[in-house]
């Protein structure tokens, strides 16, 4: 189902995100295309975030994330 508003925001200063994105128009990707995926969630691991797990499916993704703020890291 898509949605035809923003929705809406939340963040909890120091919380952990369990995320969820799909492909557009639930196109199916490939292995090639699900590697490249995932090596983009991997990139910001220990730089922007904490990546506790994920997985990359052949439509949708979920990730399980800490993001860091500003004065912990590089970022």
């Amino acid at each position: 189902m898509a949605y035809k508003k923003p929705l809406p925001q939340l963040e909890v200063k120091g919380g952990t995100y369990f995320v969820t994105f799909n492909t557009y128009d639930r196109l199916e990707l490939n292995y090639e295309a699900r590697k490249l995926v995932l090596d983009c969630c991997l990139f910001f691991h220990e730089k922007r975030y904490f990546l506790y797990t994920g997985v990359v499916m052949s439509d949708h993704v979920h990730l399980l994330i800490k993001p860091y703020e500003k004065s912990e890291n590089k970022y």
